[in-house]
């Protein structure tokens, strides 16, 4: 995953509005460009879903790993700290938070993502992920 420059990658989407989506994207930003084991990214988890932060913590992890090992070009992420998203960004969101209820969807902007690279892996952590997010009362809008 590539973490670009402000000027290279045109950033398009504005801030997701709900709490828990905004705590996503900074958690996939900070893994994207610092590293799957961010400690930033662990004490945002933390701070947003207290001792329950382990499990989207780790799924979230395999979610990026398995992007980036699947996709056949690179994912452009923005800074931590950039105020818009960019369209990979946006689309990752969307695939977390339509997986469960619009699985076609998902797995066509999982197949953007990768450019025709499998997207097998990434649906199941995804799903595994809307899951554990939902049953925390938490779940993405996308």
């Amino acid at each position: 995953m590539n973490n670009p420059e402000p000027s290279a990658t045109p950033v398009l989407l504005p801030m997701p509005a709900a709490y828990t989506d905004r705590t996503m994207l900074v958690m996939l930003r900070r893994m994207g460009g610092h590293g799957l084991r961010d400690a930033k990214a662990s004490w945002i988890g933390l701070n947003h879903f207290g001792q329950s932060f382990r499990q989207p913590l780790v799924l979230l992890r395999c979610f990026v790993a398995e992007i980036a090992q699947a996709s056949q070009r690179s994912i452009m992420l923005a800074n931590c700290c950039a105020p818009r998203m960019t369209e990979d960004e946006g689309l990752m969101l969307e695939t977390l938070a339509l997986c469960g209820r619009n699985p076609e969807r998902a797995k066509r902007n999982l197949a953007r993502l990768t450019d025709g690279g499998s997207t097998i892996r990434p649906f199941s952590v995804a799903r595994a992920l809307n899951i554990a997010l939902e049953n925390m009362g938490r779940p993405l809008e996308g």
